[in-house]
């Protein structure tokens, strides 16, 4: 297309790392480019971010490639070549790419022209002396770094509990000491739980350094951590494990941490979002206004206990919505909380059996039906066939629309790829149900509805509070989902009623 008299150019600026030194980094090399540019009768366009160089997907340089596309600009202005990128791999990808684009790349010292391969071979050494660059920074910076772990320099944040000092040692904070040593202390010598070590911090006005109540994740990592010993410990990659003893002043001794880590190396339990059964109704309890799958924790069920710490006191509890979330989804939680509400988990599982019991009935008379010659169940069939079938071409068309959206620059390489790897996993799973489907008859209803009602006998008579895990995975392979709604709250000690609303599996079909 034509261009005006003066030059478009897009001016990239990046500075390598976050440290104080480089803060008038940027503004040093826009202060130049931009000089330039006036000088040289150019317009220009600012793109500026921190990066490493060898990020290739940096988002404002990916965003100046976008730009570019547009066939507006004539090229591409920085202080040198290595602010593109030092790896040679990227550096050819960017030469191929101007050179498409019919673009050239203004540097401080010279100006290239990509078609013109004296230019391609020049910046093609450079780039290789960049690349050089980079890895004997890289290699000097690692010994550095390993000499300083040596003389027990401690990189990052400072653990709660410590402070650094100007040559980054660490050193006990006042304050924040004293609460790391009740924490090994209840943990390890007066047998207190994480749990239960979070309400002694919470009742007596402990808070971690961002001002919060300590939780079992913060608790976790306090114990878990080898810096409370003393010990700097660094693991890094290619080299030999490097451990400092006595690098810094301990808050705790030997003995007591590595008696916590016994602890809990006994304790430790799988994640609760891959765990199933470590109670009879989880996962399984849903609500019907806000969609919040519940959550169970123990509670005291009198001030005495909780007061005494007594476990024998403690029952379980179902949680209501809010308590049900995670952390982060409590953080993000905008407007008014749901209104349903907590109960004793006993009462739950008492009406759930009760509906159980009753369902037996149910498949009697449904099995009785099919084999007197009722075929009424293939239209339902019919009907999730199509509503499934339905599902997978709107999964089609969504589809369409990120590989659109991707063309047209709305999304990032790797958005769209996640997006559509994510719906490609949906629509595996509805083939899975497509192909259950398939081949519906008598004889295989009625086996549905049998095996159904013998996994519901099993759960009759058995022992749940003994093999709560066994039972949770049974009532899974019946049941799809609980709905439970609570109107009342219990606060008053009295019982409220609640309703519940049972989705089996062979409804679902």
């Amino acid at each position: 297309m034509a261009k005006g008299h003066k030059k478009l150019v897009a001016i990239y600026v990046r500075k390598s790392r976050l440290k104080d030194a480089d803060s008038m980094e940027i503004s040093r090399q826009l202060e130049l480019l931009t000089d330039y540019a006036e000088k040289n009768n150019m317009e220009y366009e600012v793109f500026s971010e921190e990066g490493s160089s060898e990020d290739w997907n940096r988002a404002e340089f990916q965003r100046m490639l976008m730009e570019l596309k547009r066939n507006i600009y004539d090229g591409v202005l920085c202080t040198d070549q290595d602010r593109i990128t030092r790896d040679r791999t990227d550096f050819g990808l960017f030469v191929r790419f101007m050179k498409a684009e019919a673009l050239q790349f203004y540097t401080l010292n010279k100006t290239y022209n990509f078609m013109n391969d004296e230019d391609v071979f020049v910046t093609g050494i450079q780039s290789e002396m960049d690349n050089h660059f980079m890895r004997m920074t890289k290699r000097k910076l690692r010994r550095g770094r390993i000499q300083a772990i040596k003389k027990g320099v401690y990189f990052g944040i400072a653990p709660y509990g410590y402070a650094k000092d100007e040559q980054k040692h660490l050193l006990p904070h006042p304050e924040e000491s004293k609460v790391v040593e009740d924490i090994y202390r209840m943990y390890v010598h007066e047998g207190l739980n994480q749990a239960e070590i979070c309400e002694q911090l919470t009742l007596t006005g402990k808070k971690t350094r961002a001002g919060k109540n300590f939780t079992p994740r913060t608790t976790s990592l306090i114990l878990s951590n080898i810096a409370y010993r003393g010990t700097v410990h660094y693991e890094l990659q290619g080299e030999d494990v490097i451990t400092v003893e006595e690098a810094h002043p301990a808050l705790v001794d030997a003995s007591t941490y590595n008696k916590a880590q016994e602890l809990r190396a006994g304790k430790r339990k799988v994640p609760q979002a891959s765990q199933r059964g470590v109670y009879t109704l989880s996962r399984l309890l849903v609500c019907p206004s806000c969609g919040q799958t519940l959550s169970f924790c123990m509670k005291y069920a009198k001030r005495s206990g909780r007061n005494n710490l007594d476990k024998s006191q403690r029952e379980l509890y179902l949680l209501n919505c809010y308590a049900s979330k995670s952390q982060k989804a409590k953080q993000e939680h905008t407007g008014e909380r749901c209104k349903n509400n907590a109960t004793k988990s006993s009462r739950v599982e008492e009406v759930v059996f009760s509906k159980l019991n009753q369902h037996l009935t149910d498949l009697d008379t449904k099995i009785e039906a099919i084999v007197a010659g009722d075929t009424s169940f293939l239209s339902s069939v019919a009907i999730k066939q199509q509503e499934l079938t339905l599902q997978y071409n709107k999964l089609d068309e969504q589809k369409k629309r990120v590989q659109d959206g991707f063309k047209a620059g709305i999304y990032e390489q790797d958005e769209a790829t996640a997006e559509i790897k994510a719906i490609k996993e949906q629509q595996l799973q509805i083939e899975k149900e497509l192909t259950g489907l398939e081949g519906a008859d008598a004889k295989s209803e009625v086996d549905k509805h049998k095996k159904a009602k013998a996994k519901i006998e099993m759960l009759l008579s058995m022992d749940t509070e003994a093999n709560p895990t066994k039972a949770n995975k049974l009532l899974h392979d019946v049941i799809d989902k609980v709905y439970y709604w609570k109107e009342l709250s219990d606060r008053d000690g009295k019982p409220k009623p609640f309703e519940i609303r049972i989705v089996y599996k062979e409804e679902q079909v």
